[in-house]
């Protein structure tokens, strides 16, 4: 099978660990600009990496105002560096050679993605609730340069709301936690709420994997974000990348690969 490329999203700052997995790209979350990871990187350290790596920042943050202050330390970064933003008003900053949209639970079309493309914006990430004939057909129906979180515990929605402390708040209960289990009343599905000063942010709390379609993935950078993910269900994500058998060896979900989903951009009439 033809080697991939992996982008990884680490939950740490030790990146000398996945060297000997022959990965040398990385994702790294912007302190303050960025929201529901387990570790931030300032710019310096961002920088320092970048000589040893292939290094992506990611701004998962829609940001207001913060526009304006990213505006000022964009030029402190070093010019090898691309970064994976959320809020499309940074595309007026960045160069778009260094740009990757990442509009989560927007891109899930061709369409979408060829008129991205005729506004000069070439690299974007698709979502993960499609199917494997729709993101078939985005690869045989672009030109654009796809990324795809391949395996991750996926972010379903994140809010400026102080979600868990306001719970705590509102029950009176007496916690120190950031993070609650929940279960969704109607898939009975259990739901990670984690909250952070600027917010919070709800994961589904399986690994969702797309390792059976794997050599149906071609010409895909492949996102692998280790997000509260345990470090035996990592390491062994980590020894079986290229395996198509991976998504039986942990507690995986790879239902939307297969299962048509009614509520994306363009889908309903």
């Amino acid at each position: 099978m033809q080697e991939k490329k992996y982008l990884i999203i680490p939950d740490n700052k030790d990146l000398k660990l996945y060297e000997k997995y022959n990965l040398n790209t990385f994702i790294l979350p912007l302190k303050d600009y960025s929201i529901g990871y387990n570790v931030y990187f300032e710019i310096d350290e961002i920088n320092n990496l970048s000589n040893d790596y292939e290094i992506y920042v990611i701004m998962n943050k829609f940001l207001h105002l913060q526009i304006n202050e990213f505006k000022k330390i964009y030029n402190k970064f070093n010019k090898n560096i691309k970064f994976i933003i959320e809020d499309i008003g940074l595309s007026n900053i960045i160069d778009k050679n260094r740009l990757v949209l990442y509009e989560n639970h927007i891109l899930s079309n061709y369409k979408a993605i060829n008129f991205l493309y005729d506004l000069n914006i070439k690299n974007v990430v698709i979502n993960n609730d499609l199917m494997i004939n729709e993101i078939k057909e985005i690869q045989n129906k672009t030109k654009s340069n796809i990324y795809y979180f391949y395996t991750c515990k996926n972010i379903l929605m994140y809010s400026r709301r102080h979600l868990v402390s306001n719970f705590n708040k509102h029950f009176d209960i007496e916690n120190d936690t950031n993070k609650y289990d929940i279960s969704e009343i109607v898939s009975k599905k259990t739901l990670e709420v984690k909250e952070e000063k600027c917010g919070s942010v709800v994961r589904y709390n399986r690994i969702f994997c797309a390792s059976k379609y794997l050599s149906e993935l071609s010409n895909l950078n492949l996102i692998i974000d280790f997000t509260d993910i345990n470090e035996i269900s990592k390491n062994i994500i980590l020894e079986n990348l290229n395996e198509t058998n991976l998504y039986n060896l942990i507690d995986s979900d790879y239902y939307f690969l297969e299962s048509d989903i009614k509520y994306k951009v363009g889908d309903l009439k």
